[in-house]
This record gives C-alpha cells, structure tokens and sequence, in this order.
C-alpha cells in the first residue's frame, strides 16, 4: 500500500492464558468504569486482567472465578468498579462476590428456543444499576415480543425497570463510551435478520432505548463525543456516526488495494484523533496489515510497521497505545 510506514515501537509483554480465544469472544476486550479489560477463559476459571494506565506494562490488575459453565462458551461477563463478576448466562444473570460467592441470582426465560442467542451485561455509567439483556416473556400466544433488557439494583437484584427491545433471539454486546457519557451501546446481531446498535440509558423513569443513529453493525469503536465508528460483517465499509453531523463512510475499496477487505472486527480510537483498523487480502486471514486512519474522515494517515508480521487482532486503548497478541501473549505497543 502506498501510506507513510510508521514504527510499532513494543511497549511491554505479558502471559495472558487464552487470549487468543477471548478476543474472539463478545466479552474479550470491554470498556468498563473508564478502564479497559481483557476477559479470559482457561481451564475452568474466568480471569479478568485490567489493562493498566502505565504504559510500561500490559495487566495492572487480575482477578478470577470458577466459570459458572462447563464449556465456558455460553456466558457474557462483566467486571464490576467493586471487584465483583457480573455473568449473564441462558437461564439466569448472577453478580459473584470477589471471593467468588453468590451476591444474588436473577431467573429468565432460558435461550432454549434460539440456541445462537445470548444476553450481556453490564454496569451502568452511574455504577448503580445492572443492565442485562434476556430472552423476554411469551405472550398468551406463546410468542415472544421480543427480548428484554433489565435494570437490576447492583446491590440486590431488584428489577428496577424494563424494555422490550426491538430485536428478537438476539446476540448481546455491551460498551461503554470512554468519556462516562449516561448512556451505553447495546449491539444486538440476528444474523440474516441485521444487527441493532442501541443507546441504552437508565433514569429516574426507567429505561430509555433508541438507536444510535444509522450504525447497524456489530463491530464498532466508541470515541467521545458520541462518537460510533462501525466495521461491515464482511468487511466492505466503515461508517462514522454522530448525533447532529452527516455520517462519514469509506468503503473498502477507496482505501485498501483492489480486493482487500478489513478484519479483526475491533476497529477502534488509537486517541481522538486517529483510528486503528486491520486490513487483508481475504476475510479470513491469519495476518492483516494495520493501517491508521484520520478519525474524522476515515482517510490512512499511515501503515504500522512491526519487526514481524502482525496477526489480524488488534485493541486500540485511546491513550496511544494498543494491544496485540502472539499466541498466548499479550504485546502493548505505541508508535515513535
């Protein structure tokens, strides 16, 4: 590609059992309580390594629990400000005490019915409330309505208000914006039927949920401001979102050579003023090229150059610095 090279300058290292997986996972990489997590599973336990604010290392702090699941897979966790676990699983959303006991368990209607499905959670901005989505009651007909998303008090489990969401056996994302705004994203992807990308907030009159302008992706990168930069399934386009300005959208094929598409579906704010995405010469590739991209305009600014061939996963943490992996270890980098 013909974009000015810039160095990845390693900033630290560190072993990270089964991060290779996790950041496959919708709970892998989070944004909770203005810091960035890295959830992962191995040999029955869940881990959650928060990513620290000193650029000389990659974990500043770890925590871990028994997983709930035997294959692990069908769980969405979320780390709480208290040191506590939030899980949502098929059949019940629980919060687990930092020594691992039970806080509290609150009982839904299983996922039986839609086997691709599951729900996610997570604190609100506020840090009062939970937000979790489930697979919500049949109506008189035995027919869902759709699936819901709750309020639950963090201290109790009390449902404190509800929604009936307009998506339908849905998976669930959760992010939260890097500048505490009130509200979170919500993605819910139905497959064939689309994905959902909702602005979630709790008030004082229970839950406000409306769409977050026209992103309909499930990949997407959060800056300040509101900000929603979305990443197509397949790779084709980008799109940038904003309350009050007119969407900016690049297709692959304007910044990419002819036939490249983007992957690693985690594009992201690398700070506020410039993007971090991977791209390839097929969807499905083992290595990707990581290019940097003007936040405002979607245009590479540059290619990352690394003393060895990237893979495809990238984490961009809006402090200049991202992470990356080989095999099992997590690499914390900066440019020069």
């Amino acid at each position: 590609m013909m974009h000015p090279r810039v160095r990845a300058r390693l900033l630290a290292r560190e072993s990270l059992p089964g991060v290779a997986e996790a950041l496959g996972n919708l709970d892998g990489w989070l944004l909770r309580d203005g810091a960035h997590w890295l959830v992962t599973r191995h040999e029955g336990r869940i881990t959650t390594s928060r990513i620290g604010t000193d650029h000389s290392q990659v974990v500043a702090a770890q925590a871990a629990w028994n997983d709930p699941t035997p294959s692990g897979s069908d769980t969405y966790c979320s780390p709480l400000s208290d040191g506590a676990l939030a899980v949502s699983g098929r059949e019940a959303v629980i919060v687990q005490e930092r020594d691992g006991t039970l806080r509290w368990e609150h009982s839904h209607r299983d996922w039986r019915h839609a086997p691709g499905a599951g729900g996610a959670c997570t604190p609100d901005p506020a840090g009062r409330v939970l937000l979790a989505t489930m697979a919500g009651p049949l109506g008189d007909d035995g027919v869902s309505r759709g699936d819901i998303c709750r309020a639950l008090d963090l201290t109790t489990g009390e449902v404190l208000a509800e929604h009936v969401l307009p998506s339908l056996s849905a998976m669930y994302a959760f992010q939260q914006f890097p500048d505490a705004r009130p509200e979170v994203l919500l993605t819910a992807s139905m497959g064939q039927e689309g994905t959902h990308c909702l602005l979630v907030t709790h008030t004082a009159a229970g839950l406000d949920v409306r769409a977050a302008g026209t992103a309909e992706e499930p990949y997407v990168g959060l800056g300040t401001d509101g900000v929603v930069v979305s990443q197509d399934v397949g790779g084709g386009y980008l799109c940038r979102t904003q309350d009050g300005l007119d969407d900016v959208i690049v297709e692959a094929g304007e910044i990419l050579p002819e036939g490249w598409v983007l992957v690693g579906y985690s594009p992201g704010f690398l700070d506020e003023t410039r993007l971090l995405v991977v791209a390839a010469e097929e969807q499905w590739a083992e290595e990707g090229t990581h290019l940097l991209l003007d936040a405002h305009t979607l245009r590479p600014l540059a290619e990352l150059d690394y003393l060895h061939p990237p893979g495809v996963s990238a984490v961009p943490l809006g402090d200049g610095t991202w992470l990356t992996h080989d095999g099992e270890t997590v690499l914390r980098w900066a440019t020069d």
